[in-house]
């Protein structure tokens, strides 16, 4: 791969990590309604799910996932189910009772991990972006080396979101507006939900 590849993939990667939808969602609640370690967490756990499906696109587990439907529909139905979860969560909280919400939240780097994991259109969008940068023969070290910085951009991203959340004033601001805030998280939650739903059906693409 040319210097010019992977500077386009980290690129395209950025402005994918960079894009507002449920992860971030996550990554928000857990920095307001938890702590800046519990965000953290969440960052890096989601992190680690992006690797899992940018490693399964680029490698032979991508062929394996392709080749077994039922492993692709078990994976999306049990993350729309997941996220119908948090829509349920999300919807019902109220800034004044966080201590009683806490403790019926999953854990933040389980809910990190979760809506990446559980989420099969990453692997998705990580098969058809590979197929236009990696050419044949590459080795699985260089496989392994993406995957690795693919995880790292999605890491960083998130871990700056929880501290410049903090740092630029945002976290009153955000937390004057907590029901709000919960209410689109759930809304982002159900439509995504929504939407796997629908694909497994045969509804939508």
């Amino acid at each position: 791969m040319t210097l010019i590849s992977w500077m386009t993939l980290i690129g395209i990667c950025i402005m994918g990590a960079m894009s507002p939808g449920p992860s971030l969602a996550v990554i928000l609640q857990n920095r307001l309604q938890r702590s800046l370690r519990d965000a953290l967490f969440a960052s890096w756990a989601h992190a680690a799910g992006i690797f899992t499906w940018a490693l399964a696109a680029s490698t032979t587990l991508g062929t394996i996932l392709k080749n077994i439907p039922a492993l692709k529909t078990s994976l999306t139905l049990a993350g729309a189910f997941f996220l119908i979860y948090l829509a349920i969560k999300s919807w019902g909280r109220h800034n004044s009772d966080y201590s009683a919400q806490n403790a019926q939240l999953p854990a933040a780097w389980l809910s990190g991990l979760s809506i990446s994991l559980l989420n099969p259109k990453v692997f998705v969008f990580f098969t058809a972006l590979f197929s236009q940068f990696i050419p044949e023969g590459v080795r699985f070290i260089t496989l392994l080396g993406l995957a690795t910085v693919v995880g790292l951009v999605d890491g960083t991203w998130y871990s700056s979101v929880s501290l410049l959340v903090g740092h630029i004033g945002l976290e009153k601001m955000l937390s004057r507006h907590g029901v709000l805030l919960n209410r689109a998280a759930a809304g982002f939650y159900l439509i995504i939900a929504v939407l796997s739903l629908g694909q497994v059906a045969g509804l939508t693409a």
